[in-house]
């Protein structure tokens, strides 16, 4: 390849670039190319405009060697010509997937063809169906060469000089070792479990999903070879698929070596222990202890907490259990025995839920050194309940890690209940317990309980091969998260692997280990890899919609049931750290005083009774004794004392 090159892109020629964020810090470059119209990632090879003009479009290398014209099974009557529209950002329907095509794209060169579109990754499929050849790759003979000259490999993309099979009437080579790949075979080390299939482009399901070479986590070209697994949707490179990656066991063993870490995702129920109670530690040189001796009673101590208007009491676990028939604990810990299916979405009624990190509390199993935790703080006034540690929370702290801003203090507060509460930027949720918000005048940060006591470093399961994830804040590139696959905004937090490119964002490091839904009777598990030994589609039983096989799901191999983590709206959407009380409300101006309404995610119906808004799935109050809902604004609305 030249040093430069003339495409239809521009009117410069174009010349190879450095890594794309290098690039955009000199010129605002687009982040995603003209031509196939996917986003870069560091490691990928741009052509842009040589002179630097001010030319925001990219291409990648393999964009930039796209043939002008080719001829396709689809429509063999005519060449299809690459084609550059007025309006890259105007889309049209491929003929091929049918889906839309923006950048770069082929159109019959004949007029009479008008309308004909299809992608450049288009461009290569249904090689099945060409006419009979040598070599399955390609429609015509190939031919035996020995060159002496660097050459691109049509197969696996790699400049290398050689032996190699050419084709004597089109700009065909590939590599000698290429082309006796067998078009199947098993690759035990990376994947055991079936043989790897052999394709001469790069099958719309994985570009459909934004799919990446499952071993080394960079952009499959989309005219290149691949080897892949259709019963898995495993796909990786030529040169990945064969090779043998060494020092993996090394890294390996250094891992086991190495410091205990916080292992995600973690279960709601870990998180206090985990990450909370470690934090206070942290960052609390004293610890009160309400209760020192051991006679495991309830003391009749009042202690005050800063943000709370009453005073709170210590009580221990024993001793509330013993005084469970006292009305000021009954109403909290006694459970409902007449609640229908559809409530299991609610916070379970047989938990106390601490209004700090809105996490339920728990009794544990006591050690010497955290004898403090026997119990919990109450308020006699009202249900407000907090954890020993959220009790102990710093009123104000210096500086945190995962906020970019070092120099920036934090002040804790908090929100009214009955709120959609404020919104998180770490996990980008909304909390109506205590959070931590920024006292710098011009800066908007807040940050719930649970997001300020993350650690700077995990290890988490869907990224098994290196180790650890370090904590990093303030970053300026084009990290995509491996999950939701959105971009990770300047300042945003992300958990980044050092060895390769896999980054977590805040949101999606905090999605809790399993879930249950009211419709199914058991727990489902955070999975990452649900495609593997399922072929088909996955398709949401909440929802209906379509899930995108590369994301996260909450999944249930026994009984082939997926669910997105968004619709489990209260605990692992965007009201998962909201309370949820066991308080019951009388609001007679819109409903009989004799059926009391609750706060909860609505399960009942689709739409208000009040405003016909859709209600569904979101905080709101629920009749306990009818069907009647209303949304949380029309509740609120009518409530004297929110007036």
């Amino acid at each position: 390849m030249e040093d430069t090159i003339l495409h239809i892109l521009h009117e410069h020629p174009l010349s190879l670039m450095t890594l794309i964020p290098d690039s955009a810090k000199k010129i605002d470059y687009m982040p995603w190319c003209y031509g196939c119209w996917r986003f870069f990632i560091p490691e990928d090879a741009t052509y842009g405009c040589s002179i630097r003009c001010g030319f925001d479009g990219l291409l990648h290398k393999e964009c930039v060697e796209q043939p002008r014209e080719i001829m396709h099974p689809l429509h063999p009557s005519h060449p299809l010509t690459l084609y550059k529209p007025e309006d890259l950002f105007k889309s049209t329907k491929c003929a091929v997937c049918g889906e839309d095509v923006y950048g770069l794209r082929y159109r019959c060169s004949q007029g009479g063809c008008d309308g004909l579109w299809i992608h450049t990754g288009c461009a290569g499929f249904h090689a099945d169906k060409q006419p009979q050849m040598e070599h399955p790759s390609h429609p015509h003979q190939l031919r035996f060469s020995k060159k002496l000259t660097v050459f691109p490999c049509d197969a696996c993309g790699s400049n290398e000089k050689g032996n190699s099979y050419i084709c004597t009437v089109c700009d065909y080579s590939v590599h000698q070792s290429c082309a006796l790949l067998p078009l199947s075979a098993h690759f035990p080390r990376h994947h055991p479990a079936h043989p790897l299939s052999l394709a001469f482009a790069l099958p719309t399901e994985y570009i459909r999903y934004d799919f990446d070479c499952a071993i080394c986590s960079s952009t499959l070209p989309l005219r290149r070879w691949v080897y892949h697994c259709h019963l898995c949707r495993y796909v990786v490179h030529l040169n990945c698929a064969t090779s043998t990656f060494d020092n993996e066991d090394e890294n390996a063993n250094a891992i086991d070596d190495a410091k205990e870490v916080t292992r995600f995702p973690i279960d709601d129920n870990d998180i206090y222990e985990e990450m909370i109670r470690p934090f206070v530690k942290r960052e609390r040189v004293e610890i009160l202890v309400p209760h020192q001796g051991r006679d495991n009673h309830n003391i009749g101590g009042k202690y005050n907490f800063s943000n709370h208007p009453h005073l709170l009491t210590f009580n221990t676990f024993s001793s509330a259990s013993s005084s469970s028939s006292s009305s000021s604990f009954h109403d909290h810990y006694i459970k409902d025995e007449e609640d229908d299916e559809e409530d299991l979405d609610r916070v379970i009624r047989s938990e106390l839920t601490c209004d700090g990190c809105t996490l339920a509390i728990h009794e544990k199993k006591q050690t010497d050194d955290d004898e403090y935790e026997n119990g919990y703080m109450s308020c006699d006034e009202c249900k407000y309940f907090l954890h020993l540690s959220c009790f102990n929370l710093p009123l104000e702290i210096p500086s945190l890690p995962i906020h970019h801003c070092e120099d920036h203090s934090l002040r804790l507060q908090n929100v009214a209940k009955l709120m959609d509460g404020i919104f998180c930027g770490i996990c980008r949720t909304y909390t109506n317990g205590l959070y931590y918000a920024c006292t710098y005048e011009y800066c908007w940060f807040k940050i719930d309980i649970k997001c300020a006591s993350l650690p700077n470093t995990i290890k988490h399961t869907a990224h098994p091969r290196h180790g650890y994830l370090k904590l990093v804040t303030g970053n300026y590139g084009y990290d995509l998260c491996v999950n939701c696959y959105e971009f990770i905004s300047p300042g945003g937090v992300q958990f980044k692997c050092s060895s390769c490119r896999f980054t977590v964002c805040g949101e999606c490091v905090m999605l809790p280990a399993t879930n249950k839904h009211r419709l199914e009777n058991h727990l489902l598990p955070l999975t990452y890899d649900a495609r593997a030994n399922r072929p088909g589609e996955f398709y949401c039983s909440s929802c209906e919609d379509q899930i995108n096989q590369r994301r996260w799901m909450y999944h249930c191999r026994d009984c082939d049931q997926s669910f997105h983590p968004s619709c489990f709206p209260a605990t692992s959407g965007d009201y998962r750290n909201i309370k949820f009380g066991t308080q019951q409300y009388v609001i007679s101006k819109i409903h009989d005083p004799q059926h009391p309404l609750r706060f909860q995610i609505i399960s009942k119906k689709k739409r208000c009774d009040l405003c016909r808004g859709d209600s569904y799935d979101k905080p709101g109050f629920q009749c306990v004794s009818c069907y009647f809902v209303t949304c949380i604004y029309c509740g609120l609305s009518h409530m004297d004392r929110y007036r």
